[in-house]
């Protein structure tokens, strides 16, 4: 502006001006060049066309802009760009250290990691092998922080209960069959060896006792039998839809007679209509068992009510008597295989059944006193519905 409105002397003194105020303040470079080639102003490099940007190179690196004025002068603007390069400089070392520590972090981070995995496996490998070994009551120790780890630690730990559950009932079921079978059979060998030593014909009476201790303990074996393929959940592929509600009346209309001709009560409370996925006929045995123990444990007169019921998240079939129960302390005894209340003339694997039924189906068993008597409620979760589509 000044080369155009002063001409040439104005911009040299203007530009001289410039000179000393950007080297007080480290802001521009500025330089002029007469046609000749010769640089008047600053100790810049002379240029030759065309001009424009350019950046110098060297120990200070510069950024220029250069035009030629009418008279044939060059005028040059130029920036020092040692900051910029010094901010380089700073800049690539500090992503250098921090990349480097990034590094270090991360290495020393998957070391512990690493570690502190491998010692969980190696728990994990060493209770697995304990258990193994036999002790069955241990347990993989979980730290509840919700890792994968920790998921996997669980389900391991649910299968150990599972198998600690299916070895404690074969340990019970051969004690049941070495106690329960005993009898029976030290009697029938005794008759028999009464029948080969006596002279005299065989009365049928004795015949018919014989049968009689023979079919026991056939009914002992096929309960066993059918109690080990409950546990094996083999019988799940058999399940269809069960009108539960259609079921529960069937089965109470079918023992009312039998209860009313020995004096007791049999009768329905409130009943749902309920559809699940279910075998029909062990839920049939279930019902059935349970209504038999009722009846037989209820007192005499019994009275027994038979209810269902959906409820939030569960679906609840309760058999229920007024008889004088049992103590807390038995529940979890009653529901296992060859265990009888005193003057009981059963098997001792009724509920033992009803409970493999249930956990067959997912259900919960529950004992409740029902003030008096007692309340078997069965919970099955609402997944076992079945859901009608709509046609």
């Amino acid at each position: 502006f000044e080369y155009r409105e002063d001409g040439m002397d104005e911009l040299l003194e203007e530009t001289e001006e410039r000179i000393e105020k950007s080297r007080t303040r480290d802001r521009f470079i500025y330089m002029v060049q007469n046609p000749s080639g010769r640089v008047i102003f600053d100790k810049v490099e002379p240029v030759n066309a065309p001009y424009g940007w350019r950046q110098t190179k060297g120990e200070q690196p510069t950024l220029f802009f250069y035009t030629q004025l009418e008279s044939g002068f060059i005028l040059g603007v130029g920036k020092d760009m040692g900051v910029l390069a010094t901010l380089e400089r700073a800049f690539e070392q500090t992503l250098f250290w921090s990349l480097t520590l990034a590094l270090v972090l991360g290495t020393s981070g998957g070391l512990i990691l690493s570690r502190r995995t491998l010692s969980r496996l190696e728990s994990i490998n060493r209770t697995a092998k304990a258990i193994g070994a036999g002790q069955l009551a241990l347990r993989i120790p979980c730290r509840n922080n919700g890792d994968e780890l920790d998921a996997h630690c669980n389900t391991l730990n649910q299968m150990f209960d599972r198998i600690e559950q299916l070895v404690n009932n074969v340990r019970q079921v051969s004690t049941g069959i070495a106690h329960d079978l005993r009898t029976p059979l030290a009697r029938l060998r005794g008759r028999l060896e009464t029948l080969q030593n006596s002279s005299l014909p065989i009365p049928p009476e004795s015949l018919e006792e014989t049968i009689g201790e023979v079919d026991k303990i056939l009914e002992i074996f096929a309960a066993l039998l059918r109690l080990a393929e409950l546990e094996a959940g083999s019988l799940r592929s058999g399940f269809c839809p069960v009108k539960l509600h259609a079921l529960i009346r069937d089965i109470t209309e079918a023992y009312q007679p039998i209860a009313e001709d020995d004096g007791n009560t049999l009768k329905l409370a409130t009943v749902d209509h309920v559809t699940i996925a279910g075998d029909v006929n062990l839920l049939q045995q279930l019902l059935a068992n349970l209504i038999e123990n009722a009846l037989e444990h209820g007192g005499k007169p019994s009275e027994v009510t038979i209810g269902l019921q959906k409820s939030g998240k569960k679906i609840v079939l309760t058999v229920a008597d007024r008889g004088p129960g049992v103590t807390n302390e038995e529940h979890s005894y009653i529901v296992k295989p060859f265990h009888r209340l005193e003057n009981s003339s059963g098997t001792g694997m009724g509920l033992a059944m009803v409970s493999a039924i249930t956990r067959l189906h997912d259900g919960t068993l529950i004992f409740v006193d029902n003030e008096p008597g007692l309340r078997c409620e069965i919970h099955f979760p609402v997944t076992s519905l079945v859901v009608k589509k709509p046609r």
